[in-house]
């Protein structure tokens, strides 16, 4: 097999992506980030005049395992606590919360996860954008968090934003805060299941005919089989060009565990579960996959046993139509409509809010 090594066009522009098309995130070394973390100081400033002052770095990509936790400090009495917490929000396979620590004249915020506590030895690698901002004043700050299996719930190392309590009361005493910590998953250790089959074994290696490269993991493959699948790899492997006599392409943007679900789930096993779930429908939406998303959906229909509101999520993210329309039907009250509602309406999908308002209607006018 040949060594070249080449990297394919952009998979399609994934539903799930956004308008932000930012540069992948490199990786970076945990012991420097904690370093960094222990000298570097982020203060808001008080803003003296009426106009307001944006700072505004390059976010966070979007693609990929990316996700947002967000939390808005109406009053001092809030923050008056020595911890509080953020609802739990369920992302790729585990739940999250945002953490405020007041720490003397400091106030800290910092990424908590849970995880199963029949779990052990596994860690999570995220960097992290945390944003303040008021109706005045938008700062961002740069993050970069370890999360290890110490504890269920979890200490981490890394950047976090500090903020001198002072000066957080100052904006507090004319307008409410609004504190987002931007989250993309870098790289994980055993917090998947065991692989069901081996992708780099001597069978594989004698039949296969392209390898794909996830980081630093090699998966010996077909051609016929990911283009029989994927419309991407169909375009890839035997459109007219280049890239078709490649016998080693490079992959980005994923992690090595969710194709490794992926491929198990097009080579026949059952890799679907309540945990994997996530990151193969990323990967079967980003190389437009119908099998793999189809089999997800169905899974989520049938046996995914999680709250309505995140089904509902679920089917718009991936454009997953008759999962969607399941969810709507579920609807049989306004105290049901309520619980699918975010905590910003705002950030509500139009195709949804349009559903929920329809349906607002017709209780209201049965009452």
């Amino acid at each position: 097999m040949s060594d070249n090594t080449h990297a394919p066009p952009p998979p399609k522009r994934s539903r799930i992506e956004g308008e932000s098309q930012n540069a992948e995130i490199t990786s970076t070394n945990s012991t420097n980030a904690t370093n960094r973390c222990e000298n570097s100081v982020f203060l808001l400033k008080p803003v003296i005049s009426s106009q307001a002052i944006q700072i505004q770095p390059e976010m966070l990509s979007t693609t990929g395992k990316y996700f947002v936790l967000k939390r808005v400090v109406k009053s001092v009495k809030e923050i008056e606590e020595k911890r509080i917490v953020t609802e739990v929000e369920e992302h790729f396979g585990f739940h999250w919360v945002m953490v405020r620590k007041l720490e003397g004249d400091r106030v800290r915020f910092l990424v908590h996860c849970f995880r199963w506590p029949n779990t052990e030895n596994w860690s999570i690698e995220v960097d992290t954008k945390l944003v303040v901002r008021t109706n005045r004043i938008r700062a961002v700050r740069d993050g970069y968090q370890t999360l290890t299996t110490e504890l269920i719930i979890l200490p981490t190392s890394g950047r976090s934003l500090s903020i001198e309590w002072e000066e957080l009361k100052q904006y507090l005493l004319v307008d409410e805060v609004t504190v987002e910590i931007h989250v993309k998953i870098k790289k994980t250790t055993r917090i998947y299941k065991d692989n069901l089959r081996s992708f780099d074994d001597e069978t594989m290696k004698v039949f296969s005919d392209v390898v794909l490269v996830v980081k630093d993991k090699k998966f010996f493959l077909t051609k016929q089989l990911l283009a029989v699948h994927s419309s991407y790899f169909k375009a890839l492997f035997l459109g007219p060009n280049r890239e078709s006599r490649r016998t080693e392409i490079k992959l980005t943007g994923i992690d090595p565990a969710d194709i490794q679900n992926y491929l198990e789930l097009l080579w026949g096993d059952n890799s679907i579960d309540e945990i994997t779930i996530e990151g193969i429908l990323l990967v079967a939406d980003k190389y437009d996959t119908p099998l793999a998303a189809r089999k997800c959906e169905q899974f989520l229909l049938e046996k995914f046993e999680k709250e309505l509101k995140k089904k509902l999520q679920l089917s718009v993210k991936y454009n997953l139509k008759t999962l969607k329309k399941h969810c709507l039907n579920k609807i049989k009250s306004i105290a049901d409509i309520r619980s699918l509602l975010p905590v910003n309406v705002g950030e509500l999908d139009p195709s949804i809010m349009q559903e929920l308002f329809k349906k607002s209607l017709a209780f209201h006018n049965t009452q």
